[in-house]
């Protein structure tokens, strides 16, 4: 009986941790957003380029870009509330060669934000949407 009952624990443990982690992922990627996006405005001239806020905002995003792919490691994790496709798990390889990607470009952004030269900013910025889009299209439910 007590075996039948720690098993049953455990279950609800790894429920419990995968439903942890799907929220953890969501809670960054929304993080991210927060931050790109008013990147994304002053780059696309929709709001006034603002150096010292791009730069702040850069460097929010890089260090966010460290944190996704922890969330996708935890077992369990593909089922449930999420849009995130079984292909991340079943080409994990490509994903997370693609996460790292995407930290690297946000690194570089970080890095050109420092200069407060928008015309040198457009390029980093679009590498970092660049690897999202790509990891949106071919890892992501719409």
């Amino acid at each position: 009986m007590l075996g039948a009952a720690l098993s049953t624990s455990a279950g609800v443990v790894l429920a419990d941790a995968a439903q942890d982690a799907i929220e953890y992922r969501r809670a960054v990627f929304q993080l991210v957003k927060w931050n790109f996006a008013p990147m994304g405005d002053m780059v696309k001239g929709k709001t006034e380029f603002d150096a010292e806020r791009f730069e702040v905002l850069a460097q929010r995003l890089a260090a966010l870009s460290e944190m996704p792919l922890e969330g996708f490691s935890v077992e369990g994790s593909d089922k449930g509330d999420t849009k995130a496709r079984a292909e991340i798990w079943s080409q994990w390889d490509d994903f997370a060669a693609g996460m790292q990607q995407f930290e690297k470009n946000a690194q570089e952004l970080a890095s050109v934000a420092s200069s407060g030269d928008l015309e040198q900013i457009k390029p980093a910025f679009a590498a970092v949407g660049k690897t999202c889009k790509g990891c949106h299209d071919n890892f992501k439910d719409k």
